[in-house]
């Protein structure tokens, strides 16, 4: 296999939700750690752009979002599998309730946390971040009021966190059964994020279930971490070739082969990435991209979650 190089950072919690997978797994992987904001000049030339973290790159092909992510490594690293035959929860968690939760987690977890300033290193830096994530978040939630959304942010998380309890009150290990699915890691790291944290005691301290989950899939740990500068990555990219070949298998209105076009997440984080459109299907879109740092990669994204607009 091809080396894994996840671009990231330690506290991102979609990074985490990828790295207990590889936990899970038990994969070998290298980390190339980047900045918590931008700019992040090297990522942005390898992924177009693109700033939500973490990308995972696989010599010269790079993706996107972590749900396509788990289900690359799912392909490529199949036992043990993220799918059960009855899988009805990872649809609805992973795209529905996931990126719905990331926005009201983080009105939790930037209020609450106790170790948050230990993350920065002056006041100028914490206001900074502040500037950048309310641009980040705006579409989805206006997080310079949320000091006003708190209390209703906290009784929407309760809700999740009662649903879950309910599923694991049986005591069942894992939310489909005796093994984690892709859903488990979906719902897994908004609350890991909060662990140990005065939101988890403020307003969900109630749920034992729940943490005894959390805690189930923490210690799966994070596979094996291997450091790897980013001028190391982009040569990595510069001397392969693209090798992923998702099926191309166009829909009603899709945009023709070939041709120019811009995909960008459709909720928050909407910066777009513009490429020739490699291949589409019903669950992925492929651009090819080319640069004198890299030379031609190829950056692919699911469908859900997106926009494709022709230029």
């Amino acid at each position: 296999m091809t080396d894994l190089i996840l671009h990231h950072y330690d506290l991102s919690p979609f990074a985490r939700k990828v790295r207990a997978v590889l936990g899970y797994k038990q994969l070998a992987w290298r980390s190339c750690e980047v900045a918590m904001m931008p700019p992040r000049p090297s990522l942005a030339t390898l992924a177009g752009g693109y700033r939500r973290i973490p990308v995972l790159q696989v010599g010269a092909d790079v993706l996107c979002d972590s749900n396509l992510i788990l289900r690359y490594l799912d392909q490529v690293a199949p036992t043990p599998s993220l799918q059960t035959r009855d899988d009805v929860l990872t649809t609805p968690v992973s795209q529905w309730f996931e990126p719905r939760m990331f926005t009201l987690f983080s009105v939790l977890a930037f209020r609450t946390r106790s170790d948050v300033a230990g993350v920065f290193t002056s006041d100028e830096q914490r206001a900074a971040f502040g500037r950048d994530r309310a641009g980040f978040m705006a579409p989805m939630l206006d997080i310079r009021k949320s000091a006003e959304n708190a209390a209703t942010c906290a009784s929407h998380v309760r809700i999740l966190a009662a649903w879950l309890e309910e599923r694991l009150r049986d005591g069942r290990p894992f939310l489909q059964g005796a093994t984690p699915t892709h859903a488990d890691f979906s719902a897994f790291h908004p609350f890991h994020w909060l662990q140990e944290k005065s939101a988890r005691t403020d307003f969900l301290d109630d749920f034992a279930q729940l943490w005894t989950w959390v805690d189930r899939i923490a210690a799966l740990g994070e596979g094996t971490r291997t450091p790897i500068d980013e001028t190391a990555a982009l040569a990595i990219a510069r001397d392969a070739a693209p090798a992923l070949a998702f099926a191309h298998d166009p829909g009603p209105g899709d945009p023709a082969l070939g041709s120019r076009v811009r995909v960008a997440p459709s909720d928050y984080g909407v910066e777009p990435v513009e490429g020739a459109l490699t291949s589409i299907g019903r669950d992925h879109v492929s651009l090819t991209r080319t640069t004198d740092e890299t030379g031609e990669v190829v950056v692919h994204f699911p469908r859900w979650g997106y926009r494709i607009d022709a230029i």
